[in-house]
């Protein structure tokens, strides 16, 4: 067995073939040429891993797989590290009773160290039967916790067929692992640095971090099929690993692809871990300010509101001394009139404490009757806060459960940031997360959450607040900071930590310190501490 070269290791990963001979969206050109680049690469690295990461077939049916085991043997004859995984296309038909003749296993595991590299690669099944939405589910998420047992000067990778964060470029946002927050929040405590997805057809990168570690999202786009978007054409994915670098390089298979000039990605690696400019809070570092953020308060005269906690939870905020307080929506339990009644009052003793507060609405402060009462007894759908050192803009995501931006909206923040962001530090709030959320399953984000996400992170806006899936939590896309909030005064709760709020510091040298404060208790959790470059 011949030995990698252990100046560097290249994983070779396509995706989303959809080999038919009958659906027609099997494009055999883009194939052979994506084909013929491949073998290129592996004429001269032997040793290079080759990864397909699902939808091998377009419709799993017996004549798809046939078709495919022999298109992938003609034109891989010689690879010895080939390995695969299914995708939503490949189940389809009772394609997963047919895979495994076929193909073998449904997950496959590569330790590197056996060929002389510093790698390990987990491919986790991630389809479920006759569905275009994924889950990883409970055995999956402890075989991605498991890595954790192994070094972290390895570069740990893990590799399924659904995408984890929505992507841009893709339309309306559906189709993801309906278990995204929960496998977001195990790749940290694995040590993950790579997670390698397919399924939207669009090829695409994001540098996340929880605030400690860091770690890059790929997707890989399409390779054979004619669904392809835009400008983006048929790719595949080179990825290079060397002592000090991971370098991600997307290659465009057709003549008018954006990507026919390789574009490369380059992050700094040190003794295996992804390199991470979080920080430390320093003497020399100005408080700019101090928001509080809290949500879910559901005003209502029956059981749903505690009101106990409502009052306790206000004079803890207080006592923080805080620049501004922050809702992110649900503001009443119904949206009926006695529920805006109860919140015009606890609204009268908010500005009675003189601390500047922000407003948004949630998805049920808007139906039956909340647009209209929103409007005459809290203010504008889509509020504003400006002092000396900050400008805040409150996005009403809307009254669907799915929520939604909107290109007009997406306007109106290019605008505010483009007038203010300059020398305010301006922030975006909403009640509906673009990101998914722990313990809760990922079917409420706004449906345009891929091109919100760049939206957002290619012109920098620097904070996000959102509120919606009663659970806290953080975490860094790109040089965005999007923070959401937990359950505030309602019985509605999904985390042992009852009810809380967020406490956030803003430095002027482009800190963010996030933490979650239980009501009950007083107890403070550390969320997150993210610097993000000044503008």
């Amino acid at each position: 067995m011949s030995n990698v070269d252990p100046s560097f290791e290249e994983v070779i990963i396509f995706s989303d073939t959809h080999i038919s001979k009958f659906t027609g969206l099997f494009h055999k050109r883009a194939f052979s040429t994506g084909v013929r680049m491949i073998n290129d690469r592996l004429r001269k690295n032997p040793n290079a891993i080759l990864l397909h990461l699902g939808d091998i077939t377009d419709s799993g049916t017996y004549e798809d797989f046939e078709y495919s085991t022999k298109l992938l043997k003609r034109n891989f004859p010689k690879v010895n590290k080939f390995f695969i995984i299914p995708g939503n296309h490949d189940m389809r038909n009772i394609g997963d009773k047919l895979w495994n003749d076929f193909f073998g296993e449904r997950q496959f595991f590569v330790d590197t160290r056996k060929f002389g590299g510093n790698m390990i690669i987990l491919g986790i099944d991630s389809s479920e039967p006759d569905e275009n939405i994924g889950r990883i589910g409970d055995r999956g998420i402890e075989a991605i916790a498991e890595l954790g047992s192994y070094p972290d000067n390895l570069v740990k990778i893990l590799c399924f067929h659904h995408h984890l964060f929505p992507i841009p470029n893709t339309g309306r946002e559906r189709s993801m692992i309906l278990d995204a927050g929960d496998v977001s929040r195990v790749i940290w405590d694995a040590g993950i640095d790579l997670i390698i997805t397919a399924h939207r057809h669009y090829p695409n990168i994001f540098t996340v971090s929880n605030g400690r570690r860091k770690a890059i999202l790929v997707n890989a786009g399409t390779f054979s099929s004619f669904k392809t978007r835009g400008k983006a054409g048929h790719t595949f994915v080179d990825l290079v690993v060397d002592s000090e670098n991971i370098n991600v390089q997307f290659l465009g298979v057709d003549s008018y692809s954006k990507f026919q000039e390789p574009i490369n990605e380059v992050h700094g690696i040190r003794r295996g871990e992804m390199i991470t400019e979080t920080g430390f809070i320093t003497p020399g570092e100005g408080l700019l300010c101090r928001v509080c953020q809290f949500s879910d308060t559901h005003f209502t005269t029956g059981s749903d509101f505690l009101p106990t906690v409502y009052d306790m939870g206000i004079r803890m905020m207080v006592q923080e001394k805080p620049n501004l307080l922050v809702h992110c929506g649900d503001l009443t339990n119904d949206s009926f009139p006695e529920d805006f009644a109860l919140a015009k009052d606890k609204m009268r003793e908010l500005r009675e404490i003189n601390i500047p507060f922000i407003i948004i609405p949630g998805t049920r402060d808007q139906q039956p009757f909340g647009k209209e009462l929103w409007v005459k007894q809290v203010g504008p759908l889509d509020p504003i806060f400006e002092d000396p050192r900050i400008r805040v803009l409150g996005i009403n995501t809307g009254v669907e459960p799915s929520g939604h931006v909107g290109r007009s909206r997406m306007r109106m923040i290019e605008e505010e940031f483009n007038t203010y962001g300059d020398y305010k530090f301006f922030f975006v709030v909403m009640h509906h997360s673009v990101l998914p959320i722990p313990r809760a399953y990922f079917k409420r984000a706004v449906k345009d959450a891929g091109d919100v996400i760049e939206f957002l992170t290619t012109r920098k806006v620097p904070l996000v607040l959102s509120g919606l899936e009663h659970y806290a939590t953080s975490i860094q896309v790109e040089n965005t900071v999007f923070v959401n909030a937990g359950t505030f005064s309602s019985r509605k709760i999904r985390s042992k930590r009852m009810n809380t709020y967020n406490n956030i510091e803003i430095f002027d040298s482009g800190l963010i310190k996030v933490e979650e404060v239980e009501i009950n208790s007083g107890i403070r959790h550390h969320l997150g501490l993210y610097r993000i470059p000044k503008n």
